[in-house]
């Protein structure tokens, strides 16, 4: 089953790890006070980057905007503050986000809204289908290895009979 996300798993993975790093670059930047300055400015940087990111990703900020949103607010709030910025809200935001994304791509691919129950439903419809396919397969392969027993069984018996044939006339011809 080919999924088809907003965000790639490639983008996903890439889009954390710059994260991670510009929460690490931040975290030493919060090492000193004088350096403070310099951490807001990438905390502006790191929401304008992020903020273009998603949108070229293709992330819709239509459907589902008060969360995106809120998410993106909740970042840069918690990393402009002084003392709280050691935390990686960054990387918490970004992976917010991505997971927003792929929530609403598996609504949009189930036509509608998705909750515990349904999950549990579409997994457990996957194993089932996935199970189905295995047992074909199976009985396929079953079916196969029969029809070639038959066939060899067949072609075996096949040239003993016609060596007798050739014995029964050899015997009539004498």
């Amino acid at each position: 089953m080919d999924r088809k996300y907003t965000i790639g798993n490639l983008t996903a993975g890439l889009m954390i790890a710059t994260a991670a790093l510009l929460d690490g670059v931040q975290f030493l930047l919060n090492l000193t006070v004088f350096l403070l300055p310099l951490s807001i400015f990438l905390t502006f940087c790191s929401t304008i980057i992020f903020f273009l990111w998603f949108a070229l990703a293709g992330v819709r900020y239509d459907r589902g905007a008060g969360r995106k949103l809120l998410i993106m607010l909740a970042m840069t709030v918690t990393e402009l503050a002084p003392v709280i910025n050691v935390i990686p809200a960054i990387s918490a935001g970004v992976i917010g986000m991505i997971v927003q994304t792929r929530l609403e791509d598996a609504r949009a691919a189930m036509g509608g809204k998705i909750t515990p129950r349904t999950a549990q439903a579409m997994l457990r419809k996957q194993r089932m289908d996935q199970m189905r396919q295995k047992r074909a397969g199976a009985a396929r392969e079953e079916r196969l290895g029969r029809e070639e027993a038959r066939l060899t069984a067949a072609n075996d018996n096949a040239p003993e009979a016609a060596n007798d044939n050739q014995g029964e006339a050899s015997r009539t011809a004498a």
